[in-house]
């Protein structure tokens, strides 16, 4: 199999679980982003260190493991600005992926824009209301489905 279809396969997996785990209420929507990452996480690593998902692995699951601790104690008595915790987060994840790439890890700069981008534009449609897709479980699922389709298209695309 592919790595591009082993990616594929481990961001269909996690857009289950994802879904599942919000779904169910076993995880709460300050989950997503470290839930999202976790997915992107599961993908890069199934693909190895040659893929296009270190990137955003990286960045939001840092950005979403400092938004879980940020809304825990003892972190949540330091009364700084979420948007301060969020900033260490994402620094935290560029800091391994800094690190992975060199052990060998292919880095893509416009993958590390588009992450950290992307990442800003979907929490500001969110904390907004604006899309209703994005206070649902689906709708985070459909994202990473999304990356899964974009893995099986480039595999349809290189045997061409």
């Amino acid at each position: 199999m592919s790595p591009s279809l082993r990616r594929a396969l481990a961001l269909t997996v996690s857009a289950a679980g994802l879904y599942l785990l919000l779904d169910s209420g076993r995880a709460d929507f300050s989950a997503v982003p470290l839930l999202t990452g976790l997915g992107y996480l599961l993908g890069a690593v199934a693909g190895g260190p040659k893929g296009a998902l270190w990137a955003p692995a990286l960045v939001v699951s840092g950005w979403g493991l400092a938004n879980v601790l940020y809304l825990r104690e003892p972190f949540v008595q330091l009364h700084a600005p979420e948007s301060a915790a969020h900033m260490v987060g994402i620094g935290l994840g560029l800091l391994v992926l800094a690190g992975l790439v060199r052990l060998g890890v292919t880095l893509s700069w416009t993958g590390v824009a588009l992450s950290v981008l992307l990442s800003g534009v979907l929490f500001t449609l969110q904390r907004g209301q604006g899309v209703l897709l994005l206070n649902r479980a689906a709708g985070y699922a459909l994202i990473l489905l999304a990356f899964a389709a974009a893995e099986v298209v480039t595999v349809s695309f290189r045997r061409r």
